[in-house]
């Protein structure tokens, strides 16, 4: 059945945090002589722009010298309440500003000392006994075991955030507690960012930095690679990318990560993320999927009670459980404004509750398709809170070294270079391998809960022509379902194969169908075949497709095809699309074949 649609990209979503992705036809760049400027140039998240400031890392010896000390300091506002009172209030303790940048200048501007801070933020510097002035900054950027990571205004600009202090260098002393306040420049909020980054690679540290003993080929973690994270105090960042949503994102390929300052220049009354922490972390996630063990997210509209491609609700429930694992909370906390404004919970969701936004899969195999469900099975596998959802019991807890292992393993993992359309049936695939060869955890438990399924059937599953093999789908009267890509139930009303063939040239695929008992109505089904990006409606990703109408008797067997060209050794996803615009029809049988053989399950890696 031929339709029009409209696909929602990183658009209208219950979340506004992002794993965002675009086609964009040109870039512009506008440049501008003050960092809190309003951002003009409609595709500066994407532009170059100049070059970041080279980091201060050379150690200068004095003689004789004296030795300046002091504490390098931020704050970040606190939550309070419960939902639907409460939200983010006044500022909590101090707390260190632990490995940043460290440098010194004189009268004329030159560097003449760099260092960096310690774990509790203090620093010791050597300076020249000569009765000069130096101004001391503490910049939001480290590049050294800790952490790599830039906290920079916005990227036609790259200025980095300081805190400063000027002293005479006439004798040792202290310059004693620099701090990063809520108010004012908001320079809490940059070091807070700064933070999260530096937190979330002090927990890999702790849970993976010895992975490979207990895991062959698991990948040690030391520190991630370098990332830019953009925030401006009253900014919007998603104008850099020519959009209006309020929204923090992470732009794949750029090593770009983007917070909201707020909205027009009102950080009081309007949503910030700059101290929601798991905001922070979650976008940070995505950096980690995107540089350390891949993604192939689509991007998209999603949401906590939504059934989405298993590509994104692995990416988002990735992102969900990395936060929380490294704040070592069960809540995803959102905010907007905060108590000097008004301020209220966007979400305060307790991954253990079922809860509005934060639901439960209904049908075997739709938690592959739920982002939270995602979530709560990551979370299940490192907490120690034995939930008994449903019919199955949390009986495992501290096993971040399993999903590691999984995430970047280069055979058995999501680094194999055959593994494509990641989701967490691919995950299963290479758990039960860890299971099987490596001692590692039986998670049948917290799958039976999730109502996951423990392999690639639900989704991307790889096929061949070699075998005999048919398939069955049952449609699914979703009132949620209007016959339209961006509405259409992924789960119970589509099947999705990858297929790569072994050479290039035409192929015929087709998909032929019938009714399971030849009475009743007649269900019509679509094949449609995408490109490795495969967005779903697409145009663009759409290689080939064949939407006949069925011929209206149920006892007949009906036909799609098409003939395309395809690379070799190319990635594919074919998907059996259940049209349900019209009337919905009953279970029907299929088979799938390419130049006439049946394509049946295979193993890829």
């Amino acid at each position: 059945m031929n339709f029009t649609d409209i696909f929602l990209m990183n658009r209208g979503s219950i979340f506004h945090v992002f794993f965002v992705f675009f086609v964009l036809g040109a870039t512009a760049c506008s440049s501008s002589s003050s960092s809190q400027s309003t951002p003009t140039s409609t595709y500066e998240g994407i532009a170059p722009g100049p070059a970041e400031a080279t980091y201060c890392s050379t150690t200068t010896s004095y003689s004789s010298p004296i030795t300046i000390t002091g504490t390098a300091t931020y704050q970040a506002r606190v939550t309070y309440g419960t939902k639907p009172g409460g939200g983010l209030g006044n500022a909590g303790s101090a707390k260190p500003v632990r490995y940043a940048e460290i440098m010194v200048k004189n009268s004329a501007g030159s560097t003449v000392q760099c260092g960096e801070t310690l774990v509790d933020g203090t620093f010791s510097l050597q300076m020249p006994n000569d009765g000069n002035t130096y101004t001391l900054y503490v910049n939001t950027r480290a590049n050294n075991s800790k952490a790599v990571v830039s906290v920079m205004d916005r990227p036609a600009l790259k200025n980095y955030y300081s805190l400063t202090t000027s002293f005479v260098a006439n004798g040792s002393k202290s310059v004693g507690t620099l701090n990063a306040a809520v108010t004012g420049d908001i320079l809490g909020g940059a070091f807070n960012i700064f933070d999260q980054i530096v937190e979330t690679n002090n927990y890999l540290r702790t849970e993976a930095s010895s992975c490979s003993s207990t895991y062959t080929g698991c990948q040690d973690f030391s520190v991630a690679p370098k990332v830019e994270a953009y925030w401006m105090k009253g900014v919007n960042p998603a104008t850099y990318l020519g959009s209006t949503s309020a929204l923090s994102f992470y732009l794949p390929g750029y090593s770009r990560l983007f917070i909201l300052g707020g909205l027009n220049g009102d950080t009081d009354n309007t949503d910030t993320d700059h101290f929601d922490n798991s905001v922070i972390i979650h976008e940070y996630g995505h950096f980690l999927e995107d540089v350390v063990f891949g993604s192939n997210s689509p991007g998209g509209s999603h949401s906590g009670d939504k059934i989405i491609d298993p590509r994104l609700a692995w990416s988002e429930g990735w992102g969900n459980f990395i936060q929380a694992a490294v704040l070592n909370t069960s809540e995803y906390i959102d905010t907007t404004g905060n108590i000097d404004g008004s301020t209220a919970y966007i979400f305060k969701l307790d991954l253990e509750t079922a809860q509005t936004g934060n639901d439960i899969p209904t049908a075997s195999g739709e938690g592959n398709f739920r982002e939270f469900s995602v979530t709560r099975f990551l979370w299940d596998m490192i907490d120690s809170n034995a939930d008994t959802r449903f019919t199955g019991t949390d009986n495992v807890s501290g096993a971040f070294k399993d999903i590691w292992a999984s995430l970047t393993k280069s055979t058995q993992g999501f680094k194999n270079a055959n593994v494509a359309f990641r989701n967490i049936g691919i995950f299963h695939t290479f758990q039960t391998w860890l299971q099987s060869n490596n001692s590692g955890k039986d998670l049948s438990e917290l799958i039976k809960i999730e109502r996951q399924v423990a392999n690639t059937s639900e989704y991307a599953q790889y096929v061949t022509t070699s075998g005999w093999c048919t398939y069955t789908i049952t449609p699914y009267n979703d009132p949620n379902d209007t016959g339209s890509f961006s509405t259409a139930n992924l789960h119970q009303n589509n099947d999705f194969f990858h297929i790569r063939p072994t050479s290039s040239g035409t192929y015929t695929i087709s998909l032929e169908y019938s009714d399971s008992d030849s009475s009743g109505t007649e269900a019509d089904a679509d094949l449609y075949l995408y490109n490795k990006s495969a967005r779903i409606g697409q145009t663009a990703d759409i290689v080939a497709k064949s939407t006949s109408d069925p011929d209206g008797n149920p006892a007949t067997s009906q036909t799609e095809s098409f003939a395309v060209s395809l690379t070799g050794g190319t990635d594919y996803l074919l998907n059996v699309f259940v049209y349900t615009g019209g009337t919905l029809g009953g279970a029907f049988t299929y088979k799938i074949k390419m130049n006439g053989s049946e394509l049946c399950q295979s193993n890829l890696y």
